[in-house]
């Protein structure tokens, strides 16, 4: 009997897991489309996000770190922003921006020539161009122009992780890839190679972790009237900040400083220019308008490396055991209330999931929130919500099926 009951244990699991991978598959239901901004609105979500958006302190502003608005700039302009800045002698200067090919205005392009050509320590965006998903030796990298590559002291790509499939889409930044290795050379994020200017040490701590994705810890962004928990974190110079040099020298001198697009003006929300989701938007279910430029996120990296506040998680391996395991459990419990207390099951494993489901995702709010820990119990959240119906059906109908007592009650006519 103790045998039986942990084979059907076993294979009731196994079933549950058969009716995950259908749930899954887009194409197998189309019929719930009907449901599909209902989908939507909760899809872009991580519980999670709830910590970044809402229960998080509110960090000290980030002064090691200076966001340069380029706005939309001729080159020679934002050249002449570079030799201003550049006499103020800061500790690295990177550009998130790509200048690929010569102008008509040879004059402008002359001008940026010099602009970058006066700065020292000078990272220049690079871009991974993603091949083949499957074949990374297909990967290959885009730069800017060689005339102006040429002043760069290093160059760092700028790609970020989204689960954006076009333009258009939805783009959510969560993580991001430190190192890659493109065609047998390894390369390294605009962020990390910026941090590695300021602090190497913090900068090679941070690399020796191998991992392949990062969590960002984010810290905040710059004035955005609102859309983030955390907004005026770093420090950010508009462009008649810099022709005007509306700054003190200590502000630049030492510091990273990074331009970067923040919309025509500082403080523009319009712009959805190289604008990201992240999880320390304010709505953070349905999200209605992206909360912070490609820039700004660059920012957030540099923040983490040189404060050593990483994210560590939990593989995707252990969580792949860990929710076969929670399921099981919840699999031989329903299954004893099934055969013991027939007429309870429904309430009793009801109850059950829902305590059980407010429990794991206070868990992993929790452990995010005071250890920094990020738990991947995804798999065994879901495992849990559908494993008291699937259960029901496992019996009724699997298992009924394989019988042939099963299959004669089902087709047995009662004689009149």
């Amino acid at each position: 009997m103790f045998r039986k009951f942990w084979l059907d244990v076993i294979l009731a699991t196994a079933f549950i897991f058969g009716v995950m991978g259908l749930f899954a598959s887009a194409t197998a239901f189309k019929i719930f489309d009907v449901f599909d901004p209902i989908g939507e609105a909760f899809s872009d979500m991580e519980v999670t996000d709830v910590v970044f958006s809402q229960l998080r302190d509110e960090p000290v502003a980030d002064d090691r770190i200076v966001l340069v608005n380029m706005g939309t700039l001729s080159r020679g302009e934002i050249g002449m922003m570079l030799q201003i800045i550049g006499k103020y002698n800061p500790a690295v200067i990177g550009i998130d921006s790509f200048f690929y090919f010569p102008k008509e205005d040879t004059l402008g392009d002359q001008m940026l020539m010099e602009g970058l050509a006066g700065i020292e320590n000078l990272v220049l965006a690079s871009k991974i161009i993603f091949q083949d998903a499957e074949d990374a030796s297909m990967d290959s990298m885009a730069y800017s122009w060689e005339a102006f590559n040429q002043f760069a002291a290093s160059t760092a790509y700028a790609n970020l992780v989204t689960d954006a499939q076009e333009q258009a889409d939805l783009k959510m930044c969560r993580t991001f890839v430190p190192k890659q290795d493109v065609r047998g050379e390894e390369r390294y994020a605009f962020g990390v190679e910026l941090a590695k200017y300021y602090d190497e040490e913090k900068a090679e701590k941070f690399l020796q972790r191998n991992y392949l994705e990062e969590v960002i810890n984010y810290r905040g962004n710059v004035l955005d009237y609102g859309a983030t928990k955390f907004g005026t974190t770093y420090f950010a110079l508009d462009i008649p900040d810099v022709f005007n040099e509306n700054f003190v020298p200590e502000m630049i001198e030492g510091k990273i400083v990074m331009f970067c697009y923040l919309g025509k003006y500082l403080g523009d929300r319009e712009s959805l220019e190289d604008k990201y989701y992240t999880p320390l938007n304010q709505t953070y279910i349905g999200r209605a308008f992206p909360d912070m430029y490609g820039g700004v996120i660059h920012a957030n990296i540099i923040s983490m490396i040189l404060n050593e506040d990483y994210i560590d998680s939990m593989g995707e391996e252990q969580g792949i055991v860990l929710g076969i395991f929670l399921c099981l459990l919840n699999v031989a419990l329903f299954s004893w209330v099934y055969r013991r207390l027939p007429k309870w099951y429904d309430g009793i494993t009801k109850l059950f999931q829902l305590v059980e489901i407010a429990a794991l995702t206070f868990l992993m709010i929790y452990v995010l929130d005071y250890a920094s820990f990020k738990l991947n119990l995804g798999l065994g959240v879901v495992a849990v919500a559908l494993a008291g119906d699937s259960l029901e059906v496992y019996f009724g109908v699997v298992k009924n099926a394989f019988t042939k007592e099963g299959r004669r009650s089902l087709f047995k006519m009662d004689k009149l």
